[in-house]
């Protein structure tokens, strides 16, 4: 058994951007994930070496490895199922990515990322309206988090999470959704662009996130 951290993956993974061999760090990650005991979760190895394979180009073999990481059970990053529908979407398999979509939904999430994630998948299948859906609704996990946290409820948004008062977001918890809600506010500007709408209070939070940078 091999003990792997999340250094060992990044490191791996920053190695493989120098290189741009793909195909070589998925079968790696692939051999860890087989043989890693304790640090991270076999299933977050697998959902790293899927997303290798998608870099290689090989959709068929990313797939077949996130549906490993799924069937694994363990603790992932975001969730595998997005990354498994992007997958789908580039093998023409649009109706089984969407059923997958639809289920991520009805869980309704509460990591920011997992609806930039999706947000992302929709925009790149030119599909504006459904990444504009995802990427508001993801920034309005940010502002109730936020909001939350400070006891004020004076988000832009609202979400279904709001309605459970028991959950208490810790100062960690808001850093790091704080840390998504630009890119969910850009990637909602650039699908109202092409939707043809005017800018809102959530494009007038991006500029004021803009101009504290």
């Amino acid at each position: 058994m091999t003990h792997v951290t999340e250094d060992d993956l990044d490191d791996l993974e920053f190695d493989t951007l120098r290189t741009g061999d793909h195909i070589s760090a998925a079968r790696r990650l692939a051999e860890l994930a087989e043989a890693v005991s304790g640090g991270v979760s076999r299933a977050n190895v697998l959902l790293r070496a899927g997303e290798q394979w998608q870099h290689a180009g090989d959709h068929a073999r990313a797939a077949e490895t996130y549906r490993s990481a799924i069937a694994d059970g363990g603790e992932t990053y975001g969730d595998p199922r997005a990354y498994l529908a992007d997958a789908l979407f580039e093998l023409d398999e649009a109706d089984e990515a969407r059923k997958l979509i639809e289920q991520i939904r009805a869980d309704r999430p509460r990591d920011p990322e997992v609806y930039r994630a999706v947000a992302e998948v929709l925009y790149a299948q030119g599909d504006p309206l459904g990444a504009h859906e995802w990427a508001t609704a993801g920034a309005d996990v940010v502002l109730a988090l936020r909001d939350r946290a400070v006891g004020v409820g004076a988000g832009t948004g609202s979400t279904p999470q709001d309605e459970d008062a028991s959950l208490t977001p810790g100062p960690d918890d808001v850093a790091l959704a704080e840390d998504s809600l630009e890119a969910l506010l850009r990637l909602r500007y650039r699908a109202r662009i092409d939707l043809g709408r005017e800018e809102d209070d959530y494009d007038a939070l991006l500029d004021d996130l803009l101009k504290n940078e």
